[in-house]
């Protein structure tokens, strides 16, 4: 049988499929050498603006050398077709291995996670932006070295760009928020997001965002915060996770400054989880130790009970005065009065030494200062000082902390994916979800739902005034504008996306819409137009809502 022949290379099994190509296992005859061919597919040869980004492909990967990025060896044009040759790994992808092993140890997960930094500071060293990191990109050899591969929609921020501005490209699973929205520009810090989204997957055998359609998943990117990993994997070290909520920052800003910088950090677990392990070890060593004396210690004393000492004759003390017991005593007496005066001074303090003290600790970013403060200086402080100079701040920071510790909580229970603790939990998220969301007015009604309903339940205190503050926020930036009139306003933002082609921003409005409005009777006409958009975005759904306004 003769082998198909693309210039000097001999082609043969197919290994994968891109998306403008279709990658081959073949061998260059001039050497016997065997490679990884990827050819563009046929019916994209004729299209001029695939050729383009074809051979834009090639050019990154001619300017990427690096040991964790698959290697170019050449390529070319035969025929119609165009191709190019590169580095062949048999060793499969990280994709293979999670949908084999579901999930990977944490250390190993770091270890590729490392080589990828490695070779994403390479690409943005020379302008070269990858936009779709995922497991299916990151090949692996036999010995478990990782190769960043499939650069088909990379950016060269070098060269002209070919793909439209703001068009959301990617695979929904790992796309950054700016990717999603086509501001701010995508960067070197998309990339890291995307790792981010890696790592969690590789430890936690899941995506951070699991929904069912993919205009809730790139919600879930823009609004959602991601669960602690923690939850899902319980020997996971919180290093790591801190690491990961590093990494998916909404803002880019707040992410790692750089790849290198991402090199560092894994660098830094590493070491902290490495000097945690020692001091455990020390700790069980010193353990072990103090067990062992204590072991001694009451041998020694069964031997002297069992055993049948002689009585020693009672010698005469002719020691000074200051070495003999009495005086050592009246010396240790005296010492412990002024220790347990301090230690009295300690527990015990002023007014004004609580107020120093918790003022000193709500200066601190960390919610547990605060918590601190207010559970062991301002509440003891109120308890011993009622009516003292210091009760009205201490009770206004109590209250501060209340709400703050609240909704701490509340964020951490939406992470690990816990229900409400109570209704009116429940109905604060709500709200929560119709102002990121942007809709105001719905907000507003449900704050202030909260504030009527829960008013006279001391227990649920906390939620009513946290609902208060947001409702007078919202009161403050008030305008004219109706519930209708704000959704006309979003359903018009996603027929114009659909018609610059960017319909993964459209599809995310009428999912939004569809599911905050879908029990709203006020405006089922918008809940039923996008309801249409997202069944058939092509299709005609009808006279949009705010055409029917206008006639009416």
């Amino acid at each position: 049988m003769t082998q198909r022949m693309i210039g000097p290379f001999e082609v043969g099994d197919r290994i994968g499929v891109g998306g403008m190509g279709i990658v081959y296992r073949a061998i260059y005859t001039k050497n016997g050498a065997p490679v990884a061919l990827k050819i563009l597919s046929p019916e994209f040869s004729d299209t001029e603006s695939l050729q383009r980004r074809f051979e834009r492909e090639v050019s990154i990967l001619k300017k990427l050398q690096h040991p964790h990025i698959v290697r170019y060896y050449g390529g070319g044009k035969f025929g119609t077709q165009r191709f190019y040759a590169m580095e062949l790994i048999t060793g499969g992808s990280v994709e293979d291995v999670l949908k084999a092993k579901k999930k990977l140890p944490w250390e190993e997960a770091i270890e590729i996670t490392m080589q990828v930094a490695m070779a994403l500071e390479h690409a943005h060293e020379a302008g070269v932006i990858h936009r779709d990191l995922k497991p299916g990109n990151l090949l692996l050899t036999k010995d478990g070295t990782v190769k960043l591969t499939d650069f088909g929609i990379a950016r060269d921020t070098t060269a002209t760009a070919l793909t439209a501005a703001g068009k959301t490209v990617g695979t929904y699973a790992y796309m950054a928020p700016e990717q999603i929205r086509g501001k701010p520009p995508v960067d070197k810090k998309t990339d890291l997001y995307a790792l981010g989204c890696v790592l969690f997957e590789m430890i936690a055998g899941e995506t951070p965002f699991q929904c069912e359609n993919q205009g809730e998943m790139l919600m879930m990117h823009l609004q959602e915060e991601p669960p602690r990993i923690t939850s899902l994997v319980p020997d996971c070290p919180m290093f790591v996770e801190e690491l990961i909520f590093h990494l998916l920052e909404k803002d880019p800003q707040e992410r790692p400054f750089d790849a290198l910088d991402v090199q560092t950090k894994i660098d830094g677990v590493r070491r902290k989880i490495t000097e945690q392990k020692s001091m455990a070890a020390d700790a069980l060593e010193a353990a072990t130790a103090s067990t062992v004396i204590a072991s001694a210690k009451d041998l020694n004393e069964l031997k002297s009970a069992l055993g049948k000492p002689k009585k020693k004759k009672k010698k005469k003390d002719t020691s000074q005065f200051y070495e003999r017991t009495w005086f050592l005593s009246l010396c240790l007496a005296l010492v412990a009065g002024g220790i347990g005066w301090t230690l009295w001074s300690a527990w015990w303090p002023s007014e004004d030494a609580l107020m120093a003290r918790a003022e000193q600790l709500m200066k601190s970013e960390f919610t547990l200062d605060h918590v601190r403060a207010r559970d062991g200086h301002l509440k003891p402080l109120l308890k011993q000082f009622p009516n003292g100079k210091h009760a009205d701040r201490a009770q206004t920071l109590i209250v501060d902390v209340d709400k703050e510790d609240t909704l701490g909580k509340m964020r951490a229970r939406v992470k690990l994916r816990q229900p409400p603790l109570n209704e009116a939990e429940l109905q604060f998220l709500a709200a929560e979800q119709f102002l990121k969301f942007g809709d105001r007015i719905t907000a507003l009604r449900k704050y202030r739902s909260i504030v009527d309903l829960f008013k006279t339940t001391d227990e649920l205190r906390v939620y009513v005034l946290l609902a208060q503050d947001e409702a007078d926020k919202i009161v403050a930036q008030a305008g004219d504008e109706t519930l209708a009139s704000f959704l006309n306003m979003r359903l018009k933002n996603a027929e114009t996306s659909k018609s610059n082609g960017k319909l993964s921003e459209a599809e995310a409005i009428w999912t939004s819409i569809k599911t905050l409005y879908e029990d709203n009777e006020e405006v089922s006409a918008h809940v039923a137009f996008a309801r249409k958009r997202l069944a058939d975005p092509k299709g005609n759904p009808g006279l949009p809502p705010w055409n029917e306004a206008e006639t009416q």
